[in-house]
């Protein structure tokens, strides 16, 4: 089995459209979505979101009349207060949601491959103003100057939060330690949108590691076969490094400079395979 990982598609349809295209030359089974599903958050705002979701119900069905399965999860610019649209959406079979129920199947058109895979959403805080999908790292509780106030979603919209909202919330290594087990280490995909620090997947323009000193730690000691990343759109092309190894585990992020970004994982080779930067074994 085969499918194809793409990741900070933001609302753009073109990315979407081509997206499926390759998934279907390259005789992928799914396409999985690692998050930034929607248009930037604070561009479009709440409605502009919510109405983008109406357009991925169109594509996932069409996906699927392909023999296309789709797994996908929000990532830190997707509003969370939509996450009920989502869950409609995997509800009528056209998605499956990767950070919801545990560990899922990867599933070819006619049958299960014998691998898993489960999303993880949250990041570590970052500059930006919107923090739905935002957590302190680790007990440290230390984070970048802000842009501005945080904001949440909310069903009205976006609104204000104390600057101290984060403290009261469990850490990324908390929510790490909460996961549940895989049925088998070895055959498990782990998709995490915000990258681990180390091994130079979460470097930004001016060389600074942004990725999750906790995210390396559990993934260090995880034993899964690959994990899957985004979120610093820039950072293979600043870093040199779209892959790396924590432990058994290989992991990628495919950056987000070309459009759109992938890599195709093919599970029976045991290979990943960047659009442009090459291939690399798991």
């Amino acid at each position: 089995m085969r499918f194809l990982f793409v990741v900070d598609l933001h609302g753009d349809e073109e990315s979407y459209e081509t997206a499926l295209a390759v998934a279907r030359d390259r005789s992928a089974s799914a396409i999985v979505n690692g998050g930034d599903l929607l248009p930037h958050g604070l561009r479009n705002a709440y409605a502009g979101q919510r109405d983008f979701l109406g357009w991925l119900r169109a594509y996932w069905a069409g996906a699927r009349d392909a023999g296309i399965a789709c797994y996908a999860m929000f990532g830190n610019d997707d509003a969370r207060a939509l996450a009920a649209g989502l869950d409609e959406i995997e509800a009528d079979g056209l998605v499956t949601r990767l950070d919801g129920g545990g560990w899922h199947e990867l599933r070819g058109p006619d049958d299960a491959s014998g691998w898993t895979v489960l999303g993880f959403p949250w990041v570590p805080d970052t500059p930006f103003r919107l923090k739905d999908w935002c957590r302190h790292d680790d007990a440290s509780r230390t984070g970048p100057p802000q842009f501005g106030p945080p904001l949440i979603s909310t069903s009205l919209g976006l609104i204000d939060v104390p600057a101290e909202a984060l403290s009261r919330l469990p850490t990324i290594e908390d929510e790490l330690g909460a996961l549940p087990e895989p049925p088998e280490r070895s055959r498990a995909v782990f998709v995490s949108h915000g990258p681990p620090s180390g091994i130079g997947l979460g470097t930004t323009g001016d060389r600074r590691d942004v990725g999750s000193p906790a995210c390396a730690r559990f993934l260090e000691r995880s034993g899964f076969a690959l994990s899957l990343h985004g979120h610093i759109h820039e950072s293979p092309h600043v870093s040199g490094r779209w892959w790396g190894r924590l432990g058994r585990t290989v992991c990628a992020n495919p950056g987000a400079i070309e459009r759109p970004p992938w890599v195709l994982v093919d599970l029976d080779a045991r290979t990943i395979e960047h659009r442009t930067l090459g291939v690399a074994d798991f």
